[in-house]
């Protein structure tokens, strides 16, 4: 199953710069936008991808697992 990651944008070290949306990135390409980390999280799992979603702190290292926490996909 293909895994798909869910991050904000945009991406800022300034701990001040807020989140104005969200993205399902699948194969390293952003393949779709949404308003909220929810709607991108139940999208991808609609999909049928393996999500990911990230933690919203200001951290750019995708490798580092306490990054991202996986989703149940359970649909509510």
């Amino acid at each position: 199953m293909t895994n798909a990651y869910v991050e904000y944008r945009p991406k800022s070290a300034d701990q001040k710069h807020g989140v104005t949306h969200h993205v399902v990135i699948v194969n390293e390409k952003e393949v779709k936008e949404f308003k909220t980390q929810l709607e991108a999280e139940k999208w991808a799992c609609g999909q049928g991808y393996t999500v990911h979603v990230a933690r919203e702190r200001h951290r750019q290292d995708r490798p580092n697992p306490a990054h991202w926490r996986k989703s149940d996909c359970k649909t509510s």
